[in-house]
């Protein structure tokens, strides 16, 4: 931990960092905690600004530990932090635009349900005191301990859609939800990191997949539960376009391989990786650029993350990512998907140039 932190002390060239994200291998709540409080102290004694963390019981693939982070210029974004806890968000301001970035999390109780309650109603907490819509949510990211786990007859992630669809409510009927990824987590309850932009000069809207149904259309038969249990489905889009102060990118939320609501290539990882890239592609292709401007865009995948679920395909699925997007930097982490037969689930964003 204290190499990865003097690294990105090293490496800071003027410009800041407001989040730090730490990919760890948690085996019991104890140890999650131990690790929660052991990083805090590291990272508050190194670091003089405050620092958003994120905590991620998603083992690495590649090193013991994995810190991503975050940065900004502060000779262009006033920002101000406030948090409460495990819960807090930056806000940046540049004239009349404002973006929120931030995670909110609960790890109190057994049940996903009250933990996912709790946490969105801390994210609206977050959002009431810096004057934000929900529907200002551009991107989101979801980690639900046990994702694929039941308390009692209900299933953990479903429980988890319901929750958010309650929360959303109608605030996204105008113009499509955020961009996001569902995913599990070892330990740490329900985690929610957003990214909010308030401006005038924003230009957004959800971009679709030729090849898949939308999430949020969603039949009853791929959802768990039974017929007579509340079953909503996951609100979020495949991807979704931003543009801001001249600057063009696409969210991936995560991807997985699926075409139309069907998984493909159960129990080939090596497929389920080629499915899932040229799902990605699709969200970038020239058909969608050319709906953006004159078709002088060119599309370059940015950092990604990779979500593997068994250890033993991490040979298999590194190297066709590899294949496709050769040495873009990428996270690997073991996670477990939103569906038993899923085996890789990727996302990431393009800059568009």
């Amino acid at each position: 931990m204290q190499n990865c932190l003097l690294q990105l002390k090293n490496i800071n060239s003027g410009k800041r960092i407001f989040k730090l994200n730490f990919f760890i291998d948690a085996n019991s709540k104890e140890d999650y905690i131990h690790f929660q409080q052991t990083i805090h102290h590291e990272v508050y004694g190194l670091f003089s600004d405050k620092i958003l963390l994120s905590v991620l019981a998603q083992p690495p693939l590649a090193g013991r530990l994995i810190v991503e982070a975050c940065y900004y210029d502060p000779l262009f974004w006033k920002s101000a932090f406030f948090s409460n806890g495990e819960n807090g968000a930056v806000l940046f301001e540049q004239g009349k635009c404002r973006i929120l970035i931030g995670n909110v999390q609960s790890n109190e109780n057994a049940g996903c349900r009250l933990n996912s309650e709790k946490a969105f109603g801390s994210l609206s907490g977050i959002f009431e005191s810096a004057g934000f819509q929900i529907n200002s949510i551009v991107r989101q990211w979801n980690y639900i301990e046990n994702i694929l786990g039941f308390d009692g007859s209900k299933q953990r992630y479903q429980e988890f859609n319901n929750v958010r669809s309650g929360f959303y409510g109608d605030s996204f009927k105008n113009n499509g939800y955020p961009a996001a990824t569902g995913i599990g987590m070892n330990r740490g309850g329900t985690i929610i990191e957003f990214i909010a932009i308030q401006s005038g000069q924003l230009a957004t809207f959800p971009i679709d997949n030729p090849e898949q149904v939308s999430a949020h259309s969603y039949s009853k038969e791929v959802l768990v539960g039974d017929e007579c249990v509340l079953k909503t489905t996951p609100k979020f889009e495949r991807a979704r376009f931003l543009e801001l102060f001249g600057k063009k990118i696409i969210f991936i939320s995560g991807t997985a391989s699926i075409r139309g609501e069907k998984t493909v290539g159960e129990g080939d990882p090596a497929l389920q990786t080629e499915v899932t890239i040229d799902n990605i592609k699709q969200l970038y292709s020239g058909k969608v650029l050319s709906k953006i401007s004159n078709g002088d865009l060119v599309p370059k995948y940015g950092h990604a993350r990779v979500y593997i679920k068994d250890r033993k395909d991490f040979a298999a699925i590194k190297k066709t990512f590899r294949m496709h997007f050769g040495n873009l930097p990428v996270v690997y982490i073991v996670a477990d998907i939103c569906r038993p037969e899923l085996l890789v689930e990727i996302e990431g964003k393009v800059i568009l140039e």
